[in-house]
């Protein structure tokens, strides 16, 4: 549904030349790292591969198809000759050092900034009751295997010393209205405090009070409501599978709408006593039960868990609504794994597989702010446009403006029209089985780690 544009004419113009400096900064060298760099007391020579070269180079890296440091370096070639500078070597070893020393705050503090841009150009009519919602939500990722990052975070048990990868868990949180991610916890897969409310946990005091979050059942303990209540968060998720609802006890506010108690349990391990205290003996929780009616399926009851109590102010129905748009974030993941391709990382220390990961969510902000400069523009829904198709437009319109094909105001205003026509489809409720149709080639499974495999096969040839 197209949301009602109530906002006036010069708040959008300002709202969409902030998101489109945006862009266009980051697809080209901009200031803004040197800021950043200069806040850090972060120190360097004026070199050819200076900081604000080196992250316009990992940001197009990581939004290429190719992903190489090659092509980034034959990219950075070809920006230079189109500025008449001399080109650089093809050796991909300056540019590699050169990210080693850029320090992690640097990137963490760019995708705030960017989360914040986007945050910003937001459209009155994608609030909720005129509140900011976030979305939360965890994926784990798969990187280099070397040792260093074995040791960081370490395979899986089931697998054998050498025929896996490392995996890491990460809990990210999402802008409802924008799309755009604003930080990120970052774990092993496996030990204590790795799983995903305690990685929440970490970050939730960066959530600003008065905001909403959106959650799937996992996330619906007493722990987290509480905490989310003590910071002055509401919290909406499906009731923990764990916890049986009977809605004939409770104070009723309606049909399959009550409050209940929570009481405090006991405490856990991981928690320390003087932690524990700080919890309250009992929160105030409100039950919803609503139905999914959908041709051809049998209907679901779906049971809510929020801290939303106000029945008049926040209706049951509005309330089903809002948490129906919390499959967004399952698209959102999958954009970054699939889209951008970071369900494996290439770096080889976790220093560098850090920075990787912060890179693929600035240039994943960078697409988010491109779409809402459309969706500002021609006055649309920016959840309604095509990330991929977004993505695809930006590279061309890089490879423009890198090689200086002039008549920028007039490429800028062709991309964001582009960008308008690619839209999704309406596909409410749609669900396809997890198949695959290509048959996968038959090879065996890796049982020993390849490097002895060579030594052997070496040494007998």
């Amino acid at each position: 549904m197209r949301p009602e544009f109530n906002e006036s004419v010069s708040d959008v113009q300002r709202k969409l030349q902030s998101v489109s400096s945006l862009v266009l900064d980051f697809l080209l060298p901009q200031t803004e790292v040197l800021r950043i760099c200069e806040e850090l007391e972060f120190g360097f020579r004026d070199r050819v591969y200076n900081p604000m070269v080196v992250v316009w180079m990992f940001i197009s890296q990581v939004l290429s198809a190719d992903h190489s440091c090659q092509q980034a370096v034959s990219r950075f070639n070809a920006w230079r000759v189109a500025r008449g500078l001399m080109r650089v070597s093809s050796e991909t070893t300056s540019y590699c050092k050169a990210r080693c020393r850029l320090p992690e705050e640097l990137f963490e503090r760019l995708l705030s900034w960017t989360a914040l841009r986007c945050e910003q150009a937001t459209n009155d009519a994608w609030l909720f009751r005129g509140r900011i919602v976030e979305m939360v939500d965890g994926w784990t990722v798969t990187m280099a295997d070397t040792n260093a990052n074995q040791q960081a975070y370490p395979q899986m048990k089931s697998q054998r010393p050498g025929c896996g990868f490392p995996i890491a868990r990460m809990v990210g949180v999402f802008s409802l209205a924008t799309g755009a991610i604003g930080f990120v916890a970052l774990g092993p897969f496996r030990g204590k405090q790795t799983g995903e409310t305690s990685l929440l946990r970490s970050i939730l005091d960066r959530v600003l009070p008065g905001r909403i979050l959106l959650a799937d059942r996992y996330y619906a303990s007493f722990w987290l409501l509480a905490q989310s209540e003590m910071r002055g968060i509401d919290l909406v998720a499906r009731v923990h599978q764990l916890r049986l609802v009977d809605f004939r006890r409770g104070l009723k506010q309606g049909c399959l709408d009550q409050l209940v108690a929570y009481p405090k349990p006991g405490r856990p391990n991981w928690m320390n006593r003087d932690e524990y205290r700080l919890y309250p003996d009992f929160i105030f929780v409100r039950h919803l039960t609503y139905r999914v009616e959908q041709l051809g399926f049998r209907t679901r009851a779906i049971t809510l868990a929020t801290t939303l109590l106000d029945a008049e102010v926040y209706p049951a129905e509005e309330l089903a609504r809002l948490y129906s748009r919390r499959w967004q974030v399952e698209l959102h993941i999958r954009s970054l794994k699939s889209q951008m391709q970071m369900d494996h990382l290439r770096c080889k220390s976790p220093q560098m597989v850090r920075k990787e990961i912060h890179c693929h969510m600035i240039g994943f902000n960078l697409v988010r702010a491109a779409m809402l400069a459309s969706a500002l523009k021609f006055k649309q829904c920016p959840t309604r446009l095509s990330f991929a198709g977004a993505m695809q437009a930006i590279d061309e319109f890089a490879s423009s403006l890198r090689l200086r094909s002039g008549r920028r105001e007039e490429q800028w205003g062709n991309l964001l029209e582009t960008i308008s026509e690619l839209t999704v489809g309406h596909r409410p409720g749609r669900q396809e089985k997890r198949e695959l149709k290509r048959r996968q080639k038959n090879y065996k499974l890796m049982t020993t780690p390849r490097n002895p495999n060579r030594n052997r096969f070496a040494t007998a040839a």
